[in-house]
């Protein structure tokens, strides 16, 4: 069973789609390979929802090669382990684990990514900080309550089918669901202690009041602890100049097309449709399953005996 829910699973979040919905197969580094090789490490530290894929797109346009995004925990190109171990200490003891925290950061560095955008890697910049001598990327969106708003419509739903079967019998979606995702809100701060969300009964939905405040005190909070020479706040709207500028990159090396802007948020909808749909189907298919064979006998048995009896009333 947690092989056949981990193929569903995987197919629906298969990157081969992701990516021709959101155009994000596009996007070739215009930077020379010999630039690319002094290029900076990049430690994002925008939270989810704040325009960290059109980052992950516009990183790999300036030649860097691996920029880590949570679509790599969900797509099972990367281990989520290390993910797990450290939100389960710290959800069980309800501490930060700075020693947990640094070995966390050190696996994502030795996995060879030169860049990282989006949670959960966000929630580390400054154990990052500590190990490379990165520069910080803080994305962000128009104002909190447009944060707000995409998080309870997009990433704040996609767990919630996962406390249901089938994916309940998979480990990886029980994992993300019950441990990795209510860490996440947890450690941004200001919308619950660490493991005090009480799941599957409560989600981020359930502190919609906090999200707006614990948004914007992530932003102060990151520029009160990033040197002002490492940090660059940046909109999708500033484009590609800032980014080019903060990185050290030659302005004919930057690229003259529009900064991507991929807007996931009809293609989230779309793929936790797909899990729902999962969800509401499965104790129909499986009924069926069990019955289907029973309704086959039935009916090969009932054309047998008819086959008996008309040849009983031959012979007569």
């Amino acid at each position: 069973m947690d092989r056949l829910i981990g193929s569903v699973v995987k197919f629906l979040l298969a990157p081969s789609w992701w990516e021709q919905a959101n155009g994000n197969g596009q996007f070739g580094s215009s930077v020379s390979s010999d630039a690319s090789k002094d290029l900076p490490f990049v430690i994002g530290a925008g939270l989810c929802r704040t325009g960290t894929h059109s980052l992950q797109a516009a990183l790999l346009a300036l030649g860097y090669n691996k920029p880590y995004h949570m679509r790599e925990l969900l797509e099972h190109q990367v281990p989520m382990d290390p993910w797990i171990e450290l939100a389960l200490n710290e959800r069980e003891t309800g501490t930060k684990n700075k020693t947990l925290a640094l070995m966390t950061a050190q696996s994502v560095i030795d996995q060879g990514f030169m860049a990282t955008t989006d949670a959960p890697c966000c929630l580390l910049y400054p154990e990052f900080l500590e190990l490379t001598d990165g520069k910080v990327i803080l994305t962000v969106r128009s104002s909190a309550s447009d944060w707000r708003k995409s998080v309870l419509d997009t990433v704040g739903r996609l767990p919630l089918s996962f406390f249901k079967p089938p994916f309940t019998f998979y480990a990886f979606t029980r994992n993300f669901a019950g441990v990795l995702d209510p860490w996440v809100y947890e450690r941004i701060g200001g919308i619950a202690e660490l493991g005090q969300m009480d799941v599957p009964k409560e989600s981020v939905h359930d502190y919609e009041g906090k999200l707006e405040s614990a948004y914007t005190q992530w932003i102060e909070n990151v520029k009160e602890q990033v040197p002002p020479e490492k940090l660059l706040v940046h909109h999708p709207k500033d484009g590609y100049p800032p980014l080019c500028e903060f990185l050290g990159i030659k302005e004919e090396d930057c690229p003259k097309e529009d900064y991507p802007h991929i807007a996931d948020t009809d293609t989230m909808k779309l793929l936790i449709r797909s899990f729902e749909v999962t969800t509401e189907g499965f104790f129909p298919v499986v009924g069926l399953m069990v019955l289907l064979p029973v309704i086959i006998r039935k009916s090969i048995g009932g054309k047998k005996g008819g086959a008996s009896n008309s040849k009983g009333m031959k012979s007569d």
